[in-house]
């Protein structure tokens, strides 16, 4: 398309150069004609004949040979008739390449000059053109007849050849000029219909421009007088000096020559007022300056207890940056505590399965065990092994999902289904935790984006976290709730444990809300939901309240989305 564009405005320009060079070479092609005509009735004037012969036309003296020629007037105005011709057929070539859509000439910036300036060189032309017999014909004039030539013979000292090739080229110009100017004065007229008569008149006229810069100079200026608030104390203050200072004017304007002391008097107690404001100012800058310091140095307990005037609201906001200073620290403690802890746990966790293993390979090693032991210890290893392999195996999970080094595939999940599904899977632990499990769910599909195997995961570590860590003879809710715009999964159930760490505190690797890592499990369940829930853009939050473990999955639809 943008080629099109390129390649149509190219054609424009060559219409408009072919044009120029196609009326120009036509004029000059017609010279020789006019020669002709300048010739045809001409006589040569001998020294007898000046007197009486210089009154009956025009009389030019051409190189050694002196000329009259009765019909100069006909040869100017055929020359008159001729511009005219010329400068027709420029424009209706022209006005078709301006008017015509697919060329749209009349868009090119090259045309933008406003179009008063056009109409005052118009003026100027054609008015040198109505002067006398005007300036083209009289430019064809004395060339045919030689005489710009000889001129120039005299005044450069050129030989006749290249004078009359100077006097050709100096025609050329000039009826190339005349028919460029045509063309542009009608191009520029034809982006009227082009652009629309008001857009052309902002665009394409200075007049428009003025007008333009004057309105937005105004709209600008209304809302500058909008912005400025009146109840502000600063602003107040401000208006309050400026009135002040308006009447003081006027009173001493009032005695004429006298008026002179008042201005010194009061010029000199209001540079003593203007001094001591800035004074004040750049004192309460200066405690504004020094608190800022102290805080980047560290001192998030500095506290600016002054009255800072206009500085006020830096004061309130300087506030505001210490308490998020605060929080950043106190995450960042939190952070470090918490890898600190992570360590502790991941050696824990690890080398639990992993000394059990070393222990029962060693029983193995003893020759006078029983073929009963060696099973009982074989299968000990086994379950140790596969402990071990499916902590590695979370820690990897867990790893490449916080590296968002995972590959979703998503396609249309029916929520609903799946957790029935999870629930069915994990039907066998759900009836021997003794805990009684309540579901509700909605009747209809409740479909969305996601990761089926992601989800399905979820589902199962928070289901599999009520049964190992809820407290046996309570009741587990999980309900699933579709308000339109978003799907929210809720799962509440009682801790068998005393919590005492917060919501988000649960969701961190090898955090367990069995304090005495009594109970089966790494700690990795909650985190590594929390992490699919946030790689398939949904969020998970944990809320406790006394024993009570509260679960929320919440995932906004998109507007492609629909319900089923």
């Amino acid at each position: 398309m943008a080629t099109k564009l390129i390649n149509s405005r190219r054609l424009g320009i060559i219409i408009m150069i072919g044009t120029i060079v196609a009326v120009t070479v036509a004029v000059m092609a017609l010279y020789p004609w006019f020669r002709v005509q300048a010739y045809a009735d001409a006589v040569k004037i001998s020294d007898q004949m000046v007197d009486e012969a210089s009154a009956g036309g025009y009389y030019a003296l051409i190189g050694n040979v002196e000329y009259l020629f009765p019909g100069v007037w006909r040869v100017k105005s055929l020359a008159g008739i001729l511009m005219l011709a010329a400068g027709a057929a420029a424009a209706l070539v022209s006005l078709a390449a301006g008017l015509s859509k697919k060329i749209r000439l009349a868009e090119r910036k090259i045309f933008a000059v406003p179009f008063e300036f056009l109409l005052l060189a118009a003026y100027i032309i054609f008015g040198c053109m109505e002067q006398e017999e005007g300036v083209l014909p009289a430019l064809l004039w004395i060339t045919v007849t030689g005489e710009l030539a000889d001129v120039l013979m005299q005044q450069l000292y050129l030989d006749a050849g290249l004078a009359s090739a100077a006097a050709m080229c100096i025609n050329v110009a000039a009826w190339g000029l005349f028919v460029t100017f045509i063309c542009w004065i009608t191009v520029s007229a034809a982006s009227v219909f082009v652009l629309g008569t008001r857009r052309w008149f902002w665009k394409r006229t200075l007049t428009g421009r003025v007008i333009f810069r004057i309105r937005i100079s105004f709209q600008k200026l209304c809302l500058l007088i909008q912005s400025v608030d009146f109840r502000q104390k600063p602003t107040r203050l401000i208006l309050r000096i400026v009135a002040i200072n308006f009447g003081v004017l006027t009173v001493l304007s009032c005695f004429w020559f006298y008026g002179i002391f008042g201005l010194v008097l009061y010029s000199a107690a209001l540079f003593f007022l203007l001094r001591r404001f800035c004074d004040n100012l750049q004192k309460k800058y200066g405690i504004l300056l020094a608190a800022t310091e102290k805080i980047a140095q560290g001192n998030l307990e500095v506290e600016i207890q002054e009255d800072l005037g206009i500085f006020q609201p830096l004061k309130e906001e300087i506030a505001k940056v210490q308490n998020g200073f605060k929080r950043a620290v106190e995450e960042e403690v939190r952070s470090r505590s918490m890898k600190t802890e992570l360590i502790t746990n991941v050696s824990h966790d690890l080398k639990t399965p992993l000394t059990a293993i070393i222990t029962y390979v060693n029983l193995l090693k003893k020759p006078d065990i029983t073929e009963q032991e060696r099973e009982d210890y074989i299968q000990v290893l086994d379950r140790k092994s596969m402990r071990l392999k499916s902590l590695i195996e979370d820690l990897f999970e867990i790893s490449k999902a916080n590296s968002n080094n995972v590959t979703l595939n998503l396609m249309d999940v029916d929520v609903v289904s799946l957790m029935k599904q999870v629930s069915l899977e994990l039907d066998d632990k759900i009836r021997s935790s003794g805990i009684d499990f309540r579901f509700n769910l909605p009747k209809e599909k409740v479909i969305l984006s996601l990761d089926s195997e992601k989800t399905y995961r979820i589902f199962e570590n928070l289901l599999v976290n009520i049964v190992k860590y809820g407290l046996p003879g309570t009741r587990a809710y999980v309900e699933i709730h579709d308000d339109g715009d978003r799907v929210s999964v809720l799962m509440k159930n009682i801790s068998a444990a005393e919590l005492t760490l917060e919501g988000r505190d649960l969701t961190e690797r090898f955090v367990r809300g069995d304090a005495s890592r009594n109970t089966e499990g790494a700690g990795l369940g909650l985190a590594i939901a929390a992490s699919f829930m946030k790689l398939q853009k949904g969020q998970m939050d944990v809320d406790v309240e006394a024993d009570l473990f509260k679960v929320s999955l919440v995932w906004k639809r998109d507007k492609k989305e629909n319900r089923i």
